[in-house]
């Protein structure tokens, strides 16, 4: 026995002297050492439990070149399944309270960091073996069992051989972020136990006097663990875990930053790492759960959160040494992408919209630094609206730094996540024309089209965006024709089993093809209709739009509604159903505004010059860019600014008005034929205006651009219009304070009264005012 012992020790320093005298091993030669310690051991199964034979087959292994032990003729060796079942055995030890002596310790910890190292040179083809070997269920259930005792009491967290286990969990991270299986989540739950035990946030606060960590059990709780869940892929099977976490951390990391936030120039780098991690865990959250209410305790913690981030950078900007200051660029590049994180929840934008923050972030678009620089522009994209971004000269800058941007993770598997929020973020910047141009410029088409097409991406997560990006591109001379060349490629996903990438490029080849057909298609006038109404609204406004629904089908309303978005319906289908409704309703919000869908029905409906009404069912909601064209001088009505029923009533007695106008206009085109009235050198409305109708008196505000005078004289003909001029000459200044007060009160549009408005009104009017009236005066 002492003799074979012997022979095998010598076997394996054979190899590690050659490595002490400079000369690394070939993988020929560490097979065949390999080879001979299996012969051995084989031949006497005792060895297995050697503790000094095990210490050397270690020490050759970890003296080996890393990226040999993960050639695909070594990894599958039987020597690393040894070593996998004998550090198994020592964890299982361990875990029962076992002390070990120095050797113990010293294979303990060296096997988990062989497996480490191994980690960072895998490849595709090498991935599944080393997989094997570590995704092994004994072992994992012994790290889960650890990690929940270290949840409950904290125990092992002084036990210097959690460095074992520390390298462990990272090589699992590392594996699992290479090629993860969404289907099988192996420690992450018992991970968030840890982070949401009180142990971690008092373990937070203690470190934060440290400017380094130099605990393993602060380590592994801190980094280790909240690492694990920054690199892991989370979807919605997550997101009571992440609830959990921010139930956990919110509140006691919320007071602590209250509380230092003022004293941000003191804090070291640790702090700022920390600082990361914790904000990471607390908005990836709102990531995932963007469209769900946040309560009044939550919201208000968050908004705390916010008001410290933007003072901590107004006070870094006025700072004179803000450039030469690592720590500042290292602070500001933790604040920024969280603030951006919780522009996702439409509560939290609002709050950060009414912080008035952009001449902020603007300025921290002028640093030399590109993380800085695109989570700035993600910022921007949340908050400005298409007539902030013509009055700011960076639309050039937004769409080179994000084609850069985009071409530097395309391939990167390491940022995955971030490739994702680039698309999405560019996929809300595209709606701006400014953007669309620059793109396009900058030969950025070539790079959304791969995105898009490209199958080696995910469908959800990169394709559609990206087609829908395509989508809004569509809507841009610029770019159609260039769109129009990669048509083929964009077809081939027309049956695509995924039905929302299926209508996303159904609708961009409607565009591209049938779109210019449908519009000069010949228009059937006095038709009857199939319809009453059709409710054109985005999904995020569902709730809201289904109450108005339920409301007109009450009073026998004949009413289109897609409840449930039915992806079947093609577009020339929709276009089919609007030419069978009288009414067209455009519930306008933000999300209406940027869905392409919602354009595409109310361009159709504008172009074919069918009766719209626009509905807004945003608070404070003020629609610019192709929306504001498309409904400019249109009657809107407010159903968040008045109460639901009176906003009803307002709709069906608009609709009631126009119908009447409607069957006016017909009899007297009939009296007109056989009547002439003097008409006005504008040729639009009689010269007289006690002649006009209610149309006209639109008509004349319309041409004489009185604007915010159109909702409030909605229901005026000409006599009631004389009688209010009247009104006006008895008492100029108090009419016009009491026009003020009610176009400010019910105009929609959130156009005021000036007094340059209200005197040319009264000047322009006088010229259809009989002249003994004014005489009188």
């Amino acid at each position: 026995m002492m003799e074979k012992r012997v022979h095998f020790e010598n076997l394996i320093k054979q190899p590690i002297h050659l490595q002490e005298q400079g000369e690394l091993m070939t993988v020929e030669q560490i097979k065949q050492s390999f080879d001979s310690i299996i012969r051995k051991i084989d031949e006497n199964n005792n060895l297995l439990s050697d503790k000094q034979l095990m210490k050397a087959i270690v020490e050759l292994a970890i003296h080996s070149n890393e990226k040999n032990l993960c050639d695909p003729t070594i990894i599958n060796h039987r020597v690393f399944f040894i070593l996998r079942d004998y550090y198994l055995n020592l964890i299982q030890c361990w875990r029962l309270g076992e002390k070990f002596d120095d050797i113990s310790c010293f294979i303990f910890e060296t096997i988990s960091n062989l497996f480490l190292k191994m980690s960072s040179h895998i490849s595709d083809c090498t991935i599944s073996s080393l997989k094997e070997l570590i995704f092994h269920e004994t072992l994992l259930n012994e790290i889960n069992q650890f990690l929940k005792e270290l949840s409950i009491n904290g125990k092992y967290l002084q036990d210097p051989q959690i460095k074992s286990i520390d390298n462990l969990l990272r090589t699992i991270q590392r594996l699992e972020r290479i090629n993860f299986d969404n289907k099988k989540d192996y420690l992450f739950d018992n991970i968030v136990k840890c982070i949401c035990s009180s142990l971690f946030i008092e373990i937070f606060l203690q470190s934060l006097n440290q400017e380094n960590i130099d605990d393993v059990g602060q380590k592994f709780l801190l980094n280790t663990c909240t690492d694990y869940i920054y690199s892991h892929s989370t979807d919605k099977q997550h997101k009571q875990c992440l609830i959990d976490i921010r139930q956990s951390l919110l509140r006691p990391f919320t007071q602590w930053l209250i509380q230092q936030s003022s004293l941000f120039r003191l804090w070291n780098n640790r702090i700022i790492i920390n600082l990361r991690q914790i904000c990471f865990l607390l908005t990836l959250s709102i990531q995932l759960n963007r469209f769900i209410i946040l309560d009044n305790d939550i919201l208000n913690y968050y908004c705390q959160i916010i008001d410290s981030f933007i003072n901590i950078l107004y006070s870094i900007l006025q700072s004179d040494n803000k450039i030469n200051n690592k720590l500042s660029y290292s602070l500001i590049g933790t604040i920024i992408p969280n603030l951006y994180t919780m522009t996702l929840s439409k509560q939290l934008e609002k709050y950060i919209q009414n912080k008035y923050i952009i001449t902020l972030i603007l300025k921290l678009t002028n640093y030399e630094n590109d993380e800085i620089q695109l989570n700035a522009f993600k910022i921007l994209s949340s908050l400005t609206t298409e007539q902030e971004t013509k009055n700011i000269d960076y639309s050039n800058n937004i769409a080179d730094l994000f084609i850069k941007f985009l071409n530097k993770v395309i391939d990167d598997s390491n940022q995955t996540l971030r490739f994702y929020n680039l698309l999405r973020c560019l996929k809300n910047l595209i709606q701006y024309d400014q953007i669309k141009d620059e793109l396009i410029k900058q030969n950025g088409l070539p790079l959304i089209i791969r995105c898009a097409t490209d199958i080696k991406y995910k469908p959800l997560q990169v394709q559609q965006p990206a087609l829908e990006i395509l989508f809004a591109l569509t809507f841009n001379k610029e770019a159609y024709q260039p769109l129009k060349t990669y048509s083929i490629q964009i077809k081939s996903f027309l049956f695509s089993s995924h039905q929302g990438i299926s209508q996303i490029v159904e609708r961009i080849l409607w565009k591209l093809e049938k779109e210019e057909q449908a519009l000069t298609k010949p228009k059937i006038h006095d038709k009857n209709y199939k319809y009453d109404i059709m409710l054109s609204f985005s999904q995020s406004d569902n709730e809201l739009c289904l109450r108005i629904y339920d409301e007109l089908l009450k009073d026998n309303f004949r009413v289109w509604f897609d409840q449930d978005e039915t992806l079947a319906i093609t577009m020339n289908e929709k276009c089919e159903i609007i030419d069978e409704c009288e009414y067209f309703l455009m519930c306008i919000s933000d999300t209406y505004k940027q869905n392409c869908y919602c354009r595409c029905e109310a361009t159709y409906a504008f172009e074919r010059q069918y009766k719209i009404i626009p509905l807004i069912v945003l608070s404070n909601y003020r629609p610019d860019g192709w929306l504001n064209r498309i409904i400019n001088g249109k009657f809107s009505i407010d159903f968040i600014k008045f109460d639901f029923n009176l906003a009803i009533i307002k709709l069906k007695n608009e609709i009631n008005r126009q119908r009447k106008y409607s069957k006016i206009n017909q009899q007297q085109d009939s009296i007109l034929i056989e009547t002439p009235i003097e008409i006005s050198i504008d040729n639009e409305y009689p010269s007289q205006i006690d002649q006009w109708t209610n149309n006209h008196v639109k008509l004349f505000l319309i041409s004489k651009n009185l604007n915010p005078f159109l909702e409030i004289f909605s229901e005026m003909n000409g006599n009631l219009l004389h009688e209010l001029y009247r009104m006006c000459l008895t008492s100029r200044e108090s009419m016009y304070h009491t026009l003020k007060t009610e176009i400010s009160t019910f105009n929609s549009n959130n156009e005021s009264l000036t007094l340059v408005i209200y005197l040319r009104f009264l000047n322009e009017i006088q010229k259809y005012i009989p002249s003994l009236v004014i005489n009188q005066k």
